[in-house]
């Protein structure tokens, strides 16, 4: 005889602690020992609280105040609470769950215990191991774990890492958090280039869910110890404030990263902070010396090889009409300790009064901009004008654009001698020729588009330092052909061109490659191409450059990335790229090639790459990755060699990774020079 809530309650659950019951159904309920025990057995499902339950038997002790379920028990709160055990035992006055020989999932983590006791949001587990992995490739397991769900933070006790069932690691104490909380990150450690020990320790606080500090400490035993303070935080939507603040104490001279240098600094320092608070974005960037984003930032490429430190302070404004920009900006240049070569632009007033509809066709806008350059101990100040006439029109069936700039520009010196004054137009003009399918079949289409674009700049050049790409426009009456042709298949994309071939009947032009002025009214043809074949194993691409005087090409780039192996458990990739530049006299400047692959076999990833510069006849860069990947774990190699080229030498690194559940541990095992 199936019984659901209404019997089931009527009889004996209206006394106190069941009140909650909001739903029980069971294929049979006996009522014992005068209404002081109840039993539902046959596929229970109750509902109570927040939560629900499953199981084979149900029992209700009335004047123990418990509620015990028994045989595959399963308890869910529909939400992060997803357990199976043995037997459940649910003290009703005091509100609290014990499971035991428990398995399941609790916020995203896999939990295997023998003991399990949840009292609102506190979770006590005895002799368990949580993982956030399906196949427990990686897990931690603990004596006890405490574990508070509603602030994400928890301890264990007497807790231990297991990799593969293997033990790694050991603490007696461990505190751990699943949200956004306070504590200690992966570390980075080994040792340098130098040989010598490297450790790098950061400390991350939570302040806020919209704030936060991270403290890195940094010791070198090479004679390098400080550390640094980074803040971030968010003070509404549209306001932002991050900082970051190192200080060094430098004793490594006359070696180390020393040799070969003019000077020695013992207190190193850097200021770094950026933000926005509407329309105002700001960021300053002042290092103690050149070299210090080289010697400290040595596993961050990107600031390991910078060349200048940049600040700025910018308010922007964009309006139904216009844009508004006011600028200042400060470079400092790291490639010298003369100072005197930095630049700063100081200030920067861009006004640009966006198209605006006159009829019939035409449109206006204007450009205006005031920039005052300071470099050398001299200023030098240059304001242009611009205001720009457009004009579309249909010729029966073809569409013409004109658009006329006149312009004044104002240079306050001419590399610093007297004012100037320009006074000029420039004038373009483009159509398009034809736009046709030329091949059209059921499964191939090859569709080309041919324009011309003529542009008229009358001036003569200018005396003075190109600061920017404004200044180097040159004395132009240049008409071009460009066309852009595509091959399709299928509908789908297998290869474009485009071609562009100028004319300048001023009889000059800057050189593609280094910018020289040369005489000749026949520009570079230019050619830019990529191939994609249907079967998707196979891409490649380029440009080239073809110089009509010097009878060569002067630049050519080409990239070719073959998948030679595509199977169920392996890939291969394997990747070649060459890069060929000529200066105006056909002098080489750049002739290097790369070559590289990338292998995957199950769990096992390979990654090389190597870069030759013909011209040095040395390999500049090498890199190999060694990577054995699980679900919660990998480990891998990564060996890298470059050529320093300011000391003539190379410098090399192998570096031990290794992640567990997502973090990240560096181990620099082995470098050198030579």
């Amino acid at each position: 005889m199936k019984k659901t809530l209404a019997l089931f309650a009527l009889l004996s659950l209206t006394s106190a602690g069941f009140g909650n019951l909001l739903f029980l159904n069971a294929t049979e309920v006996k009522v014992l020992s005068d209404n002081q025990r109840v039993e539902a057995l046959g596929n229970v499902k109750a509902l109570y609280g927040n939560y629900r339950l499953k199981a084979d038997r149900l029992v209700y002790l009335r004047d123990k105040g418990l509620l015990i379920a028994e045989g595959n028990v399963f308890l869910t709160d529909g939400k992060g609470v997803f357990l199976r055990a043995k037997k459940l035992v649910y003290h009703l006055s005091e509100r609290v769950i014990e499971l035991f020989n428990v398995r399941g999932k609790l916020k995203g983590n896999y939990i295997n215990s023998s003991y399990v006791r949840i009292r609102g949001e506190i979770y006590l587990f005895k002799e368990a191991c949580a993982t956030k992995c399906a196949d427990r490739s990686a897990e931690v397991c603990a004596r006890k774990f405490v574990f508070k769900r509603q602030k994400g933070e928890g301890v264990a006790y007497s807790a231990t890492v297991k990799v593969e069932g293997v033990p790694i690691f050991y603490t007696p104490y461990y505190a751990f958090q699943t949200k956004r909380k306070t504590g200690f990150l992966a570390p980075k450690m080994g040792v340098d280039s130098y040989g010598d020990f490297v450790y790098r320790q950061p400390f991350f606080w939570a302040i806020s869910p919209y704030s936060d500090l991270t403290f890195t400490g940094d010791y070198r035993a090479g004679g390098l110890y400080g550390g640094g303070l980074q803040f971030r935080k968010y003070f509404a939507r549209d306001s932002y404030l991050e900082t970051l603040n190192q200080l060094y104490y430098d004793d490594a001279y006359p070696g180390k990263w020393w040799e070969g240098r003019d000077y020695h600094r013992r207190l190193r320092y850097l200021l770094f902070g950026k933000g926005y608070k509407g329309n105002l974005t700001f960021q300053w960037e002042l290092p103690s010396d050149i070299d210090y984003f080289y010697d400290i930032f040595f596993f961050d490429k990107d600031q390991h090889y910078k060349s200048f430190a940049k600040s700025f302070i910018q308010y922007t404004l964009n309006g139904e009409r216009f844009n508004l920009n006011l600028k200042g900006e400060y470079f400092y240049n790291l490639t010298t300790r003369d100072r005197s070569k930095d630049l700063a632009t100081l200030p920067d007033i861009y006004l640009y009064l966006k198209p605006q509809p006159l009829g019939e066709g035409f449109t206006y806008d204007l450009t205006t901009e005031l920039t005052n350059f300071y470099t050398d101990n001299k200023s030098f100040w240059r304001y242009r004008l611009v205001p720009k006439l457009g004009w579309k029109h249909t010729f029966g069936t073809t569409p013409v654009a004109f658009y006329f700039k006149p312009y004044y520009i104002y240079y306050s010196s001419t590399r610093y001698g007297n004012r100037k004054n320009v006074l000029g137009y420039s004038l373009t003009a483009k159509s398009l020729l034809y736009n046709f399918n030329l091949v059209r079949t059921e499964s191939w289409n090859l569709f080309s588009s041919w324009e011309w674009v003529y542009k008229f700049h009358p001036f003569e050049e200018k005396n003075h330092p190109p600061f920017d790409t404004f200044d180097e426009l040159s004395k132009q009456n240049l008409l071009t052909l460009r066309g852009v042709n595509s091959l399709n298949y299928g509908g789908k994309e297998v290869a474009n061109f485009i071609v562009e071939q100028p004319y300048n009947f001023y009889s000059g032009y800057n050189f593609p490659t280094d910018g020289a002025y040369v005489n000749g009214k026949l520009l570079p043809l230019k050619l830019y191409y990529n191939i994609n074949p249907p079967s998707g194993d196979i891409s490649l691409g380029g440009q080239i450059y073809y110089d009509h005087h010097l009878s060569e090409i002067v630049y050519n780039t080409a990239w070719v990335n073959w998948t030679a192996v595509k199977t169920l458990t392996a890939k291969l990739d394997l990747d070649f790229s060459y890069t060929l530049s000529k200066d105006h006299l056909g002098e080489k400047q750049t002739d290097q090639y790369s070559y590289g692959l990338k292998l995957n076999w199950k769990n096992l990833r390979v990654e090389g790459k190597n870069y030759y510069d013909s011209l040095r006849g040395k390999n500049i860069r090498n890199s190999l990755s060694v990577d054995y990947n699980r679900n919660c774990w990998s480990i891998g190699l990564r060996y890298q060699r470059e050529y320093n080229f300011d000391n003539n030498r190379y410098d090399w690194n192998l570096l031990l990774v290794f992640n567990l559940f997502s973090n990240p541990f560096n181990f620099l095992v082995a470098g050198g020079r030579k």
